[in-house]
C-alpha cells in the first residue's frame, strides 16, 4: 500500500485476488485507510449492510403490495447473495485447510497437538456423509 493518501489501497480478498478500493474522493484518506485496516474490510462493511438490507426488504414485503418492478430488483437482489454465499461455501475447505497450514508454520507445536484429534475426527465422520447446509436467513 502506497503512503500517499490519495492512491489506492488494496485489501487481499484471497490469494489470487485483490479489490481496489479508491479513497482519494474521501474527506479523510487516511481515517479511510485505517477503518479498512482496523475496523471492517470491505467485504465485512457490505456484509453487514446487506445483512441489514435482508431484514429491511422482508419487512417491505410483508407491509405491502410490491409492484412487479421492484420484486425484479429484490429477486436480484436476492439471486446475487445466494450466489455469494455459494461461492463462500465452495472456499471453505479451502480456507479450512489455509488456516492448518498458517497454523503449522506459525506454531508447529499447537499443530502438533491438533493433529491427533483432527485425525480421531476425521475418522469418526467419514462415513457420515455431508453435514445439512447451515440455517439460512428467514426469507420471504
Amino acid at each position: 500500500m502506497s503512503d500517499n493518501p490519495v492512491d489506492q489501497q488494496t485489501q487481499s480478498q484471497s490469494q489470487n485476488t485483490s479489490v481496489q478500493v479508491t479513497i482519494e474522493s474521501s474527506s479523510d484518506p487516511a481515517l479511510e485507510r485505517r477503518i479498512f485496516s482496523n475496523v471492517a474490510s470491505t467485504g465485512r462493511q457490505l456484509g453487514r449492510i446487506a445483512d441489514v438490507l435482508d431484514i429491511l426488504v422482508a419487512a417491505f414485503e410483508h407491509s405491502t403490495n410490491v409492484e412487479p418492478n421492484v420484486a425484479a430488483v429484490i429477486a436480484a437482489y436476492r439471486d446475487m447473495r445466494a450466489e455469494i454465499e455459494r461461492e463462500k461455501a465452495a472456499r471453505a475447505p479451502e480456507r479450512f485447510i489455509d488456516t492448518l497450514e498458517a497454523l503449522r508454520s506459525e506454531d508447529p507445536r499447537a499443530y502438533a497437538d491438533l493433529l491427533p484429534r483432527l485425525r480421531q475426527w476425521l475418522s469418526e465422520h467419514a462415513d457420515n456423509g455431508p453435514s445439512p447446509p447451515p440455517p439460512q436467513a428467514p426469507s420471504s
